[in-house]
C-alpha cells in the first residue's frame, strides 16, 4: 500500500463532542511534518463531525468541522470522548459502515473502539483499548475483538489505546502509505522514540521504567502482572528468577518502598478498581479476577488500600 507515486492521501478525522485534543494533535502534527519532509502536500486531512459546526474538546477548545459526506477517503480515524455511548447515533454508525465498505482503512482511538464495536467493524480485526476499559468492553461486546496493546495496524484496521500511543499509530500509517524511512524521520524531528512494546499495556511499566531501575525488579513485577488472577507466592517468583526472597525484599524496599507482597497486593487491587469503574461485573467476580478466592478478604484489603469499599467505588 506504499504511495510510491506521491499521490494524495486523504484522511478523514471524525470527532465527537469532548474529544481529547492530544489525540487529534498526535495525528495531524506527524502528518504535517511528513508533508514538510516530502516537499509537497501528499497527506491531506479534514475534521468531520456527525452534524458539522463547532466541536468542543475535553480541554475546552473549539474547532470548526464539516458534516459527514460521501467524499472519498483513504483513511478514516474516529476520535471519541470519554463517554462514547453518547455518540452512538444511527447516522454516524451507518456512515462508518459505508466507509468501511468503500475500502477505506478504518481507525479508532481509545474509546472510539466502543463505537466501532457498535457499528460491527471489529469482528475480523482487533482494536487496541486502554487497559482501564478493557474488561468492560469485553463484557459488553463478547463477539468483538479488543486488544490489550498500545496500538494496532493490521489489514484495513488501525487503532490506539489513546494517549501517546496515538503517535505510534500515526507513524505506522505513514510507514504503510509512504515509507518506513519517512516514518523514522518524522519521529526524529518530533524528538520521539517510537515504542517497541507490543505486549499488554501495564507490563510496559516493568519493561521500561522498572527495568531501568533494576533488571530483576522489572522481571519480578512482570511476573506479578502476568499472574494477577492466579497470584504466585513471593517464593515462587524468586524460584522463577533464581533469586532468594531476601534479595527480592531488598530490591522492592530500595526502589519502591514496599515489600514484594505489598506491591503485589497493590497491583491486584488497582486492577480491581479499574474493573469496578469500567464494567458491570459483580464484586465477587471482580474479587476472583484479581486473585482473591475469599470475597471477605478482598473487601478488607480493598478498603484498607483505597479508604472506601468496592461498592462505594462503583457507586461513585
Amino acid at each position: 500500500m506504499t504511495n510510491a507515486g506521491g499521490a494524495m492521501i486523504q484522511v478523514d478525522i471524525v470527532l465527537t463532542q469532548n474529544f481529547p485534543m492530544l489525540s487529534l494533535t498526535l495525528i495531524t502534527e506527524p502528518l504535517r511534518v511528513a508533508n514538510r519532509e516530502l516537499g509537497k502536500r501528499v497527506w491531506h486531512w479534514r475534521v468531520l463531525t456527525a452534524t458539522g459546526g463547532l466541536v468542543l474538546s475535553s480541554s475546552g477548545f473549539e474547532l470548526h468541522s464539516a458534516p459527514l459526506d460521501e467524499q472519498r477517503a483513504d483513511i478514516v480515524l474516529l476520535v471519541s470522548s470519554y463517554a462514547p455511548e453518547k455518540a452512538l447515533a444511527k447516522p454516524l454508525l451507518g456512515w462508518l459502515r459505508a466507509k468501511a465498505r468503500s475500502g477505506a482503512l478504518m481507525g479508532c482511538v481509545d474509546t472510539g473502539a466502543l463505537i466501532f464495536a457498535e457499528a460491527g467493524l471489529l469482528t475480523k480485526a482487533p482494536a487496541a483499548v486502554h487497559f482501564e476499559a478493557l474488561h468492560g468492553y469485553r463484557e459488553a461486546y463478547a463477539d468483538q475483538m479488543f486488544a490489550d496493546r498500545l496500538f494496532d495496524l493490521s489489514d484495513n484496521r488501525c487503532s490506539s489505546a489513546g494517549g501517546v500511543a496515538t503517535f505510534d499509530m500515526t507513524l505506522a500509517l505513514i510507514a504503510r502509505f509512504t515509507n518506513r524511512d519517512l516514518s523514522r524521520r518524522v519521529a526524529e524531528i518530533l524528538t520521539y522514540r517510537p515504542t517497541e512494546h507490543l505486549g499488554p499495556q501495564q507490563r510496559m511499566l516493568a519493561e521500561t521504567s522498572l527495568m531501568r531501575l533494576d533488571r530483576n525488579l522489572g522481571r519480578a513485577v512482570d511476573l506479578m502482572l502476568v499472574h494477577i488472577s492466579e497470584p504466585l507466592t513471593i517464593a515462587e517468583i524468586g524460584d522463577q528468577l533464581d533469586l532468594p526472597e531476601w534479595t527480592l525484599a531488598r530490591l522492592f524496599q530500595r526502589h519502591l518502598g514496599q515489600t514484594p507482597s505489598e506491591y503485589y497486593r497493590y497491583l491486584r487491587l488497582s486492577q480491581a478498581k479499574n474493573i469496578l469503574q469500567n464494567s458491570s461485573y459483580r464484586i465477587s467476580e471482580v474479587s476472583r479476577l484479581c486473585g482473591y478466592e475469599n470475597p471477605e478478604s478482598f473487601a478488607r484489603s480493598y478498603k484498607r488500600q483505597f479508604k472506601e469499599t468496592a461498592s462505594q467505588t462503583r457507586k461513585r
